[in-house]
């Protein structure tokens, strides 16, 4: 009989050996009845899936703070932190265990929005968006300001303006993001020392946790190295300055193709409602089985419903294909939350994908690039124009090639 799982005292396994060949869980608990719980669902779900793996259990709470635990139990696996304060379901960890490519995914993992931001009214409700989006999911944001240096040639100013501008710049940042933020009762504890920490933060009081960050250098740039630290980027469609501009402007169209993190685009007016019905905008390039969970996990946090939406004209051929790769990376179909597969026939793919949308209370659209010049041939078949532009509907883009943890 195949030895289906190990368990291992933390001393014995740190929780990944590299070519062992196992799945490597770490279990993070008090020894109290939900580990005991969390424990067996693990090895029913190892069972069920026929993988090997090694589960260690602790509790050493130096571990815990370590890997950003504050609640138990949790369930680490393969070094990245799965959940914590709940128990998955068997069917949930089976799910994980059989895509771990999932667990790697910056949107699968959330844990911090960040929001850049121009001190406009329209960053002003992109930040309130995204608070209440955090609020929501129970996680932190970072709002950031891009800041041109002062260079004096390829070199920056050594003449100390630099910093006082800095220092100025993020002094505005934080009384922009408390009033902002005022409506929605928060409290944002603007620091009363200056020059900022080392790490330039400040924190809110309340949850979410707010922390304000000054990056250097052109927006468009300086967003899309930022990117690659990020979990997600939310940011406004319209603003003034150099963020903005008009929607779908130089940065934003920099910020789209080039993150390296999933952006949320937030037009001007929008309020955060919850997502509850999403459009999967499906092409034959977005068939890719993360992208397709990467989608579906980001819904079940809204307890939303997906909806992949293919428009193109009359007799396509491969449409069968697509509906059944759809299906099989979906999951299980409820009765609250079926699998919904649409063809629209129409050489007029925003404005098709908006009828939908209309008809259908979209809350948000999701595009997945596969290629750095696909949303640029977005933007010429008018897409922004009619589908984005003229809607009020959010848009999320997700970066196939680089929305994963390295």
């Amino acid at each position: 009989m195949k030895n289906i799982a190990t368990v291992e005292s933390p001393a014995s396994c740190v929780g990944k050996c590299e070519g062992c060949g196992k799945i490597h869980i770490k279990i993070f608990g008090a020894n109290d009845t939900s580990a005991q719980l969390l424990r067996a669902r693990v090895m029913l779900a190892l069972e069920a899936s026929a993988l090997e793996g090694k589960v260690i259990e602790t509790s050493e709470t130096v571990e815990m703070k370590a890997n950003g635990i504050s609640t138990l139990p949790a369930l680490m696996v393969e070094g990245i932190v799965f959940s914590e304060g709940v128990v998955p379901s068997v069917g949930e960890i089976v799910d994980l265990l059989t895509h771990q490519n999932l667990l790697k995914s910056k949107l699968f993992r959330l844990r911090t929005i960040s929001v850049p931001v121009d001190m406009s009214p329209v960053a002003a409700n992109s930040l309130r968006f995204s608070w209440k989006i955090a609020k929501t999911l129970g996680i932190n944001l970072e709002v950031v300001f891009a800041m041109d240096s002062i260079f004096e040639g390829g070199v920056p100013s050594a003449s100390g303006f630099l910093s006082g501008y800095q220092t100025t710049m993020k002094t505005e940042l934080d009384v922009f993001i408390g009033e902002s933020l005022k409506e929605l009762g928060v409290d944002y504890q603007v620091p009363l020392k200056y020059p900022p920490l080392a790490d330039d933060t400040t924190v809110s009081k309340g949850w979410p946790d707010i922390r304000s960050k000054v990056i250097y250098g052109a927006p468009d740039l300086a967003l899309s190295n930022y990117s690659k630290e990020a979990d997600l980027i939310v940011m406004g469609t319209t603003g003034h300055g150099n963020i903005g501009k008009k929607f779908f402007g130089s940065v934003s169209i920099e910020v789209s193709k080039n993150s390296h993190c999933p952006v949320i685009f937030v037009p001007k007016e929008a309020e955060f409602r919850g997502f509850q019905h999403i459009v999967y905008a499906s092409d034959f390039d977005s068939l890719k089985t993360l992208s397709i969970r990467q989608a579906v996990s980001f819904a079940k946090r809204f307890d939303g419903q997906i909806h992949f939406v293919h428009v193109g004209p009359g007799g396509e051929k491969g449409l069968e294909s697509q509906r059944k790769i759809f299906e099989a990376d979906y999951g299980e179909s409820t009765l609250e939350h079926p699998f919904i597969f649409s063809k629209m026939v129409s050489e007029d793919i925003a404005g098709a994908l908006y009828e939908y949308s209309f008809y259908h209370h979209i809350d948000l659209l999701v595009f997945v690039t596969h290629q750095r010049t696909f949303w640029e041939n977005i933007l010429h078949k008018s897409i922004t124009n009619v589908a984005l532009l003229s809607s009020d509907l959010p848009v999320l883009v997700i970066h196939a090639d680089d929305d994963i943890l390295v």
